[in-house]
């Protein structure tokens, strides 16, 4: 099972559909508050929700579940 991880903030009908999504995966998700940290702030604002894989490559919305898994299996 792949580890993803979410950045994401309260309020955030885009983030709620990311997490549905890699839900629906079943992958395993560590869910990120930008809001809990300036700098996180300040470099996702007006791009969450953004996914970071295990090489630390991003992928920010939109996107879907293929481009997900597509991810996946090239690493």
């Amino acid at each position: 099972m792949s580890q993803i991880t979410l950045y994401t903030k309260p309020d955030c009908h885009l983030c709620d559909l990311a997490h549905q999504m890699l839900s629906e995966l079943g992958l395993r998700i560590s869910i990120i508050n930008i809001q809990s940290n300036a700098e996180l702030i300040e470099k996702y604002r007006l791009i969450i929700p953004v996914i970071v894989f295990k090489d630390m490559t991003e992928l920010n919305w939109p996107f879907d579940a293929i481009t997900i898994q597509s991810r996946l299996n090239q690493r």
